[in-house]
């Protein structure tokens, strides 16, 4: 379970605070990433014999609102400081190359092909910068307000 959060985190990463641009591109792929690794998590269910509906009812909106896009530019500045804006562009790249492989992709799949953090951002960086900067808490939110975690709880221990 650890790891799919880790997967959540990660399609949230946001990148280089001094170009909106950089903050739209992240801002649609966090989107296009969550839809996708919400999408896997329910082929998972309906593989292991699970009731999906549930699942479908709960799926939280991902859509960024204000409070998102204050968490992705604090996470962008200090990914820029850890790293540089270069390495930061090449992330963001990476991502969007990654997203048509989404539609098919299981979910041991897409969390070992998640490796997008830029030059000089370990993994465990990265996962401080997402709490420290809110990101986590908006995502683990929206998913216990939606009933999204309780149902992917109910749908793994009657497995």
């Amino acid at each position: 379970m650890k790891n799919l959060f880790v997967a959540a985190l990660f399609a949230t990463l946001p990148m280089a605070a001094f170009a909106e641009t950089q903050l739209d591109r992240l801002e649609n792929i966090a989107e296009q990433m969550n839809d996708a690794m919400f999408d896997a998590m329910i082929r998972m269910v309906e593989k292991e014999g699970g009731n999906p509906e549930p699942l479908r009812e709960a799926i939280p909106d991902g859509a960024w609102n204000a409070e998102y896009r204050e968490a992705g530019s604090c996470m962008l500045d200090k990914y820029v400081e850890a790293s540089s804006t270069s390495a930061v562009d090449k992330m963001l790249d990476d991502m969007e190359a990654f997203i048509p492989s989404l539609a098919t992709m299981d979910l041991e799949s897409f969390e070992s092909d998640q490796d997008f953090l830029p030059e000089g951002v370990s993994e465990e960086y990265s996962m401080k910068v997402n709490s420290d900067c809110g990101m986590t808490d908006l995502m683990m939110d929206r998913m216990e307000s939606s009933g999204f975690m309780a149902a992917m709880m109910q749908a793994m221990a009657s497995q």
